[in-house]
């Protein structure tokens, strides 16, 4: 009878380490995928955050139909059938790998790309990313009918599965990309995904030698009858919709700061998968009741935050925007966590999660873009996130109550959120009228109406009220700048603005300045910001322009450039955001581009992705066929001969705060080189806060055997306030070392490149952690 008992109990050993094994090797496939498919993308659409989330909300769709099929496969098709069923896709899904793009579909250029994104995404990774999305509640089903009495509580997988998805995003910046090429990757994924379909035969072989096939038959009669009701969906789906919008308006909200990379994306990803891991763990390490309780002193930093320039601390600003999301994310959470109903209902809540997910990731990537002209879903999801948890009845136990006989009027409103609408236009009204110091305007702009929203906390839906009314007012009431226009779009979110003393009009991306023009100079205007006569970029044309008849820049900004183009010079920009060169071509805002035009430049915008443009640009040198169907590539810049090759090259173009990594690999700087003439000038703007491009640049001129320069330039506040010009780091690069040896000779700080390490990106393998200021 011991033996019995002990064989029994080694049995059910074995069964749980097989089934946590294949849960945590699911979800770290599932979660590995995400990061490496972004990062194959992300070259074809110019590092915009926008990628990401796009990349998220197909997941969260395709999520949702693993979930689904989870739940509704088994009533429908009976428990044997569908589990067969189940091995037998992914049996079929082991013959499409690894994955790959479809390379000859072109990225559109005058319309939301995201129509091409989600296309490449279906054919590369849907299949394998459906069948495998399904595991989490497939598996703890199958646990739970193999094991009888003892898995009526499965919920420790759904904790191994988290931990296995947050091993995934861990690993992939700091080890899988750091060590891997894309191909490696793929042959790894390809490799883990084999060893899941072994483990998942396992599985289901234990699931039916485990269980009476009769009890099987009966799962469709008692999953019907006991369905979640309605209001408890509909709460499952708010809560879950919340952080999904949230990590997604976080990450594009830093992102923009300071450029998208795989790290920037696996963080906030990260941090929602962690507050699954601790809510659903047994031993949360945060109360929940504490979560709630400082939930509204963590809210009111994000209108702070938004008052102070990243480029000030930016560490600083990032950790104070995942804090914040971490602890609603981990509110929301801790109250699912608190509401999960029983086990047989377990796959349908899984389900209600799921769709909450892509409710917020379609705010995000669909809903938001179209409807606002900012990321105003960032801060309104937070608002909501006061609405649906109500602090003090959460901490009373009574977050349950529906609502009922409730004055609304008094409920939302009353005079504490009136003082904050009070406080806020009184604040407007002297900000107008008297110039004041900066930490005076923080303290009666900010400080004021927040004091007053402390106050409310007793009150939750008050405190939403006043919330809402400081997160969406203060920002604008405190932004110096006279903000002209505004449009959002797939690349982000440009403004047109005129800075407080009246004297520039600026384009700004987030908070990245990419150009501007003195408003008293229409008619040929100087070259501003990093594009300064005094600057760099001034020394370029002066030694070299007037060698050149055709020149090329990557990026448009306000047309900067075009400030320095002569008569019957060609001047080709290569521009990926519609909205950029809408702004740019409107002599009402700047007139670079007609002035030069007007002074007999030839002067022509290429829209599209810089890289696509250009290969094209070189099969047409070389006499081939077009090889990108509906490429919308301009006809005055075709080249013809070796002989109209560029002279110069300037890399300009920014992706936020840096340059996007996919324009500085070697296939990228193979290409530049191959339309360049012999001596020609390659030129890098490389300015960014956040990463250093010098071991880029020494990497680039010595696999490349080029002669190479930089300078940084530093103006003091006062030459900037004065004459616009801002500091700027430029690398200039050619074969000819006499070209070079002209920028060393010159006095104005250009010295060979200094930098103790030399790397070398490629398309296969960028490892941005390498370049990062910490």
């Amino acid at each position: 009878m011991r033996k019995t008992e002990q064989s029994l109990a080694t049995t059910d050993i074995m069964r749980e380490l097989t089934f946590s094994f294949t849960l945590l090797v699911s979800s770290f496939l599932l979660f590995l995928v995400q990061p490496m498919i972004g990062r194959m993308i992300l070259p074809s659409l110019g590092g915009t955050p926008a990628v990401w989330n796009g990349c998220v909300l197909f997941f969260q769709a395709v999520l949702l139909a693993g979930y689904a099929w989870a739940h509704y496969g088994p009533p429908k098709m009976g428990v044997r059938n569908h589990l067969i069923g189940h091995l037998t896709i992914l049996a079929l899904v082991c013959f499409l790998l690894p994955m790959h793009l479809v390379e000859d579909w072109a990225v559109p250029t005058d319309s939301n790309p995201i129509g091409w994104l989600v296309g490449q995404l279906a054919v590369c990774v849907g299949l394998p990313f459906f069948i495998i999305s399904s595991s989490a509640p497939l598996l703890q089903r199958w646990f739970g009918l193999s094991s009888g009495n003892d898995g009526s509580e499965p919920w420790f997988l759904y904790a191994v599965s988290n931990i296995g998805s947050l091993a995934a995003l861990i690993s992939y910046p700091f080890l899988v990309e750091r060590y891997l090429g894309l191909t490696a990757q793929g042959w790894f994924w390809t490799g883990g995904f084999m060893l899941l379909a072994v483990l998942f035969i396992a599985c289901g072989w234990i699931t039916l030698s485990k269980t009476d096939l009769t009890s099987l038959e009966r799962t469709p009669t008692t999953v019907k009858a006991r369905s979640l009701p309605w209001k408890n969906r509909l709460r499952y789906i708010a809560l879950a919709a919340i952080p999904s919008s949230l990590m997604l308006g976080v990450t594009t909200v830093v992102s923009t700061e300071v450029g998208s990379f795989p790290l920037m994306w696996s963080i906030p990803l990260a941090l929602y998968l962690l507050t699954f891991i601790f809510v659903f763990s047994n031993r949360n390490p945060i109360p929940h009741g504490t979560l709630i309780f400082i939930l509204p002193g963590m809210l009111l930093l994000m209108p702070l935050i938004s008052l102070i320039d990243p480029g000030e601390n930016p560490l600083l600003m990032i950790f104070i925007h995942f804090s914040i999301f971490f602890v609603v994310a981990m509110v929301c959470h801790g109250e699912l966590n608190r509401l999960k109903p029983s086990v047989e209902q377990l796959t349908e809540f899984y389900l209600m999660m799921s769709i909450g997910g892509v409710v917020g990731g379609a705010v995000n990537s669909l809903i938001a873009p179209n409807l606002f002209n900012s990321i105003l879903e960032y801060p309104l999801m937070l608002v909501a996130a006061c609405l649906v948890l109500p602090a003090r009845k959460a901490l009373n136990g009574n977050a349950d109550s529906d609502g009922a006989n409730v004055d609304w009027f008094q409920e939302y409103v009353g005079i504490k959120p009136l003082l904050v609408a009070a406080s806020l236009a009184f604040s407007w009204f002297l900000f107008e009228s008297v110039a004041l110091p900066p930490a005076f305007r923080t303290v009666i702009g900010f400080g004021v109406p927040a004091v007053i929203c402390l106050s409310m906390v007793e009150a939750p839906r008050k405190f939403a009220v006043g919330y809402a009314i400081l997160a969406l007012a203060c920002p604008m009431i405190m932004d110096i700048r006279d903000v002209v226009t505004r449009e959002r779009g797939f690349f982000g979110v440009n403004e047109i603005a005129i800075d407080d003393k009246g004297k520039f009009i600026m384009l700004v991306n987030g908070r990245t300045l990419h150009g501007m023009q003195r408003l008293d100079q229409n008619e040929n205007p100087e070259a501003l910001t990093y594009y300064h006569l005094d600057g760099p970029i001034g020394d370029v044309f002066r030694l070299y322009g007037d060698r050149c008849n055709r020149i090329a820049a990557v990026g448009l900004g306000v047309g900067s450039l075009a400030a320095y183009a002569t008569e019957d010079q060609d001047f080709d920009f290569y521009e990926i955001d519609p909205v950029v060169y809408q702004f740019a071509s409107n002599k009402q805002y700047f007139s670079y581009l007609s002035s030069a035009k007007d002074s007999g430049a030839n002067v022509n915008v290429v829209l599209g992705d810089a890289r696509i443009q250009l290969d094209l640009l070189r099969r047409r040198i070389a006499g081939q066929h077009e090889p990108v169907r509906g490429s919308a590539f301009h006809p005055a810049s075709y080249r013809r001969t070796k002989s109209e090759k560029y002279q110069m090259m300037v890399m300009d173009a920014f992706g936020s705060d840096a340059v996007p990594l996919h324009l500085l690999t070697e296939e990228a700087i193979q290409l530049y080189l191959d339309l360049l003439e012999d001596d020609g000038l390659l030129v890098f703007h490389v300015s960014s806060k956040f990463i250093d491009f010098a071991p880029i640049g020494a990497g680039i001129s010595e696999r490349f055997k080029l002669a190479a320069a930089m300078r940084i330039d530093l103006p003091d506040q006062a030459t900037i306030d004065e004459t616009g010009r801002t500091a700027s780091f430029y690398m200039v690069m050619s074969k000819d070392a006499e070209v070079v040896e002209k920028f060393m000779q010159t006095g104005n700080g250009w010295q060979s490149i200094a930098s103790d390490r030399k790397l070398v990106w490629t398309d296969e393998h960028t490892n941005v952690l390498d370049v990062i200021r910490w």
